[in-house]
């Protein structure tokens, strides 16, 4: 909780800029949300007291930079329409699988908000988004031939390993055949109808229905080390149309029907460009936002009274630059998963918001039925992933073997 402070020291204004104005009371409610979020998120106890006595730099850090972007929508007369606050509303609603007004309060209450609190959080962001979409965005600039260039110097980097196109049913251990030997009996059965010309589909019709054994399940393209590893042994070398002899893995006896092979390949150039420029539009928009940011502060009238827990917050603001063999067209472009978990381009927790995905410096996601918490917009941009590659199957629910 907040220390009980008189009114007078709760409303002393610890940063000012430009007509923009944070109190005390404010950084303070801030901290103690960001050692809310690293007291549940964080498990590792040193690296728990780290960002613990940082708490206070980052919380004045965020009022800092959220101060600047508001005092610049507000330059700029940047309005937000009760209309664009709703439809926010709608999408977050529909993010957290909030589907009745009950639902919406209830989530409301655990994450200890009001509606008028979390609309006056949403109009922050929206104000936040439309300055970057001006002054920021249009700084971003991708060139086609540094895009190629970069893929011709690093072909092997898109290489894709050999991959089977696979389709299987599974004898179940809980289908009602009480010994090994009647399963190994059924898979025998099923095995023989598709050899002797039959579909997989039609072999096990009677057989699924009954609940022996599961219906035909597409597997879908697999690369080596996304099977069960007697799976994989079972059926990698099999020729296209060949099916496995039966094989015990997760939930029963497994038979595999390769249906088609592809080998290694470096897929071309345009298969791949999408995530190439995906990439790069992200680094270069961390590079012009840190500029940005910048050059908003040398413009502003700044007044700034830190706590003495936040003196320092300054080092928040640092931007630690990409190193050269880490990303941009210079060297190989990180994997998808690192994209998804890039840190925000200061380095702290970015906030909560509907568009912003989480990221390995955020909070665990929120529990299904709450919302999250209203924090001070972020500049930074959302993380943006290169599409799944030809080499990742499609999603989907993971069969028994794989």
């Amino acid at each position: 909780m907040v220390p009980a402070l008189s009114a007078e020291v709760l409303n002393r204004v610890v940063l000012r800029v430009n007509d923009q104005i944070s109190t005390l009371y404010d950084y303070q409610l801030h901290r103690e949300e960001l050692v809310r979020d690293i007291v549940r998120r964080e498990q590792d106890g040193a690296e728990r007291q780290r960002l613990l006595s940082q708490a206070g730099e980052v919380a004045y850090a965020d009022l800092f930079r959220e101060l600047l972007l508001q005092s610049r929508a507000d330059q700029l007369g940047i309005e937000v329409t009760d209309a664009q606050v709703d439809a926010a509303m709608g999408q977050l609603k529909q993010s957290y699988n909030l589907k009745s007004d009950e639902e919406f309060k209830a989530a409301l209450a655990q994450s200890g908000m009001t509606e008028a609190q979390l609309r006056a959080q949403l109009r922050s962001q929206l104000r936040v988004q439309e300055v970057r979409g001006r002054e920021v965005q249009s700084r971003v600039k991708v060139d086609e031939e540094d895009q190629r260039r970069y893929y011709r110097k690093n072909l092997e980097q898109f290489r894709q390993p050999e991959q089977v196109q696979l389709r299987e049913v599974v004898v179940l251990d809980e289908g009602g055949l009480p010994t090994a030997g009647e399963r190994q009996r059924a898979a025998a059965e099923i095995r023989a109808k598709v050899q002797a010309g039959g579909s997989l589909a039609d072999a096990v019709a009677d057989t699924s229905a009954k609940g022996v054994t599961s219906a035909a399940i597409d597997l879908g393209w697999v690369s080596p080390g996304d099977l069960d590893k007697n799976l994989e042994s079972a059926v990698w070398k099999l020729p296209k149309g060949s099916l496995s002899e039966p094989v015990q893995a997760r939930g029963g006896l497994h038979l595999v029907q390769v249906l088609d092979r592809r080998e290694s390949r470096i897929p071309p150039f345009s298969e791949v460009q999408q995530a190439i420029q995906a990439r790069e539009q992200e680094r270069v928009f961390r590079q012009e936002i840190t500029k940005y940011m910048v050059e908003l502060e040398k413009k502003s009238l700044i007044v700034a009274k830190p706590p003495a827990e936040a003196a320092n917050f300054r080092r928040q603001l640092i931007v630690a630059e990409t190193p050269a063999d880490e990303g941009g067209l210079s060297s190989g472009i990180p994997a998808a998963a690192a994209a998804a978990t890039a840190p925000a381009v200061d380095g702290t927790t970015p906030p909560a918001t509907i568009t912003t995905p989480p990221t390995a410096t955020t909070a665990e996601p929120t529990a299904p039925g709450t919302l999250p918490n209203p924090k001070p917009v972020d500049p930074s941009p959302a993380p943006v992933a290169p599409p799944p590659s030809a080499t990742e199957p499609p999603p989907s629910t993971p069969p028994p073997g794989a």
